[in-house]
């Protein structure tokens, strides 16, 4: 399967949150459910390079990306996405990746509804992405993980496996 194979863009599409997993930098498993948004053939995070994920995706870039597509009707499928991952800097990919993120998870009716609903945590949510987003521009923090992806498959649900 391919990025652009219709199955694998309808979970994507679907798909708000992914589980990443990555190991440690002393080759432990690591898991995180984190926000992502596809943009030319590439899966974009917002995670530091300083988190735990990012730390060891310096030393271990290989990843494995699981996909629920939870929106819509319960698949009994998952999709299953190899890649390498590495940290992007470049202000152009941080601004095109932000405005996605923006796009897909506050500016939808649903998102606004739940921004709305939580208007007291929007300050909070707000210096942490400026503060990601400065440090990534000045001080060489890196904030946006960019995966390669070199695999695709649909694998039934509850035979998740870890990534070898």
């Amino acid at each position: 399967m391919r990025f652009d194979d219709p199955e694998v863009r309808e979970c994507l599409a679907r798909s708000m949150i992914l589980r990443l997993a990555a190991l440690s930098p002393m080759g432990q498993p690591n898991i995180r459910c984190l926000w992502f948004v596809c943009q030319q053939g590439r899966i974009y995070i917002f995670t530091a390079n300083t988190s735990p994920i990012g730390r060891g995706i310096s030393v271990h870039p290989d990843v494995a990306l699981l996909f629920d597509g939870e929106r819509g009707s319960r698949s009994s499928r998952l999709l299953r996405v190899r890649g390498r991952a590495v940290f992007r800097r470049e202000s152009g990919i941080a601004a095109r990746v932000m405005l996605g993120l923006a796009r897909k998870y506050f500016l939808t009716r649903p998102g606004l509804r739940n921004l709305l609903a939580h208007a007291r945590t929007v300050p909070v949510a707000v210096r942490f992405y400026a503060q990601g987003w400065r440090e990534e521009r000045g001080k060489g923090l890196k904030a946006i993980m960019e995966v390669a992806p070199e695999s695709f498959e649909f694998i039934p649900r509850g035979s998740v496996q870890a990534a070898s």
